[in-house]
């Protein structure tokens, strides 16, 4: 095969190399996509020309196409082995990859073989390979949420949240679904894209939650808005990919996470603004409610007239405003705001425009 192609790796392309990438996917009507780590660019040795290209994002492949003339060289499997090799020398050993449900179906070689289906819609399935699994992850989370179905009788709720930062909005949301359920489970969006790292929301979460006795804070790991099941969601546009990432994500919520952890109910704030959020709530009601999950739309809670938002926060923090946003915040999350743990944050804050 190395005596047919050439193998190029591209570390962060800069944006000149990134427009010879973006025109080869136009063709094959694809999008080189942000947060790009590195891509592979495939030659043909004897005439030089690109003839296909697959990039790494994380623990994800995408961005994969190849030449039509080139179909049935084997290229793609040629792909997809250099970048599943690239991935386990960065330490990557789960290793998640999108396509369409149809290359699934009229692949007769061994393109996806070592992958596992994790779930699909009419547009997009999702695989995946490694030591870990979904499996895995669904016996973790029944470990940690062990005795809970036993010892109570009323409906298992559920809210993902990414709290970035923890507001006084995401505080009465979780307060409001903790009311109407036996007991809650919060979900938090784990990967570090937002300026406020995993941990410290994970923390703010729990410290602004820990007066409620039925509510156990999680973290959402690879399965939940993750940049496997919706890496639109970590993107500034709305697109109708976005619809189709979420409603990804959904299914894989409704077909693997709520039967296994009795879930019958899922909370979301009311989202009249964020166009990707919105996006999310419609994929919920398309998805959830068919398979018995009852979805509940709570209001935004709000400061004279104006919906509390961990944007308005950061946009706060960006004016040095900071004691206005005592009334947007609870206090665990305002003593941590002005703690020099949070100095690193709030220097990112003030020279970024990021929505996240």
């Amino acid at each position: 095969m190395s005596l047919i192609y050439l193998d190029e790796f591209y570390e962060k392309p800069s944006a000149r190399q990134k427009l010879v990438f973006q025109a080869f996917l136009e063709k094959q009507n694809l999008e080189y996509e942000e947060d790009i780590e590195v891509t592979l660019k495939v030659i043909d040795n004897a005439t030089g020309e690109m003839v296909g290209t697959g990039s790494i994002d994380g623990k994800v492949l995408k961005c994969i196409a190849i030449d039509p003339s080139r179909r049935g060289e084997g290229l793609s499997a040629h792909i997809l082995s250099q970048l599943v090799k690239e991935q386990y020398k960065r330490g990557n050993s789960h290793i998640f990859v999108f396509t369409n449900p149809k290359n699934i179906e009229e692949t007769t070689g061994n393109v996806f073989t070592g992958f596992r289906v994790v779930s699909k819609t009419d547009d997009i399935v999702l695989l995946e390979m490694g030591s870990n699994s979904i499996g895995e992850y669904l016996d973790d989370l029944k470990f940690q949420t062990r005795g809970i179905e036993e010892t109570e009788k009323g409906p298992i709720g559920s809210i993902v949240v990414n709290c970035n930062p923890f507001t006084l909005g995401h505080q009465f949301l979780i307060e409001t679904a903790a009311k109407e359920c036996s007991y809650l489970f919060v979900f938090v969006v784990t990967e570090d894209r937002s300026v406020f790292p995993t941990d410290v929301r994970y923390q703010l979460v729990k410290a602004g939650t820990k007066h409620l006795d039925n509510v156990l804070v999680l973290k959402g790991g690879d399965y939940i808005i993750s940049p496997a099941t919706f890496p639109r969601y970590f993107m500034k546009d709305f697109d109708d990919i976005s619809l189709r990432q979420a409603r990804l994500d959904v299914r894989i919520f409704g077909e693997h996470i709520a039967p296994a952890l009795n879930i019958t109910r899922r909370f979301v704030g009311e989202e009249p603004f964020d166009l990707v959020t919105n996006a999310y709530n419609q994929a919920m009601k398309e998805i959830l409610i068919p398979k018995g999950i009852e979805l509940t739309v709570i209001p935004r809670k709000d400061v004279n007239g104006e919906p509390i938002s961990a944007s308005k926060v950061r946009a706060l923090i960006r004016e040095e405003k900071m004691f206005e946003i005592t009334d947007l915040v609870p206090t665990t999350t305002y003593s941590f705001l002005r703690s020099d743990e949070a100095k690193p944050i709030i220097k990112k804050i003030m020279n970024s425009l990021s929505r996240h």
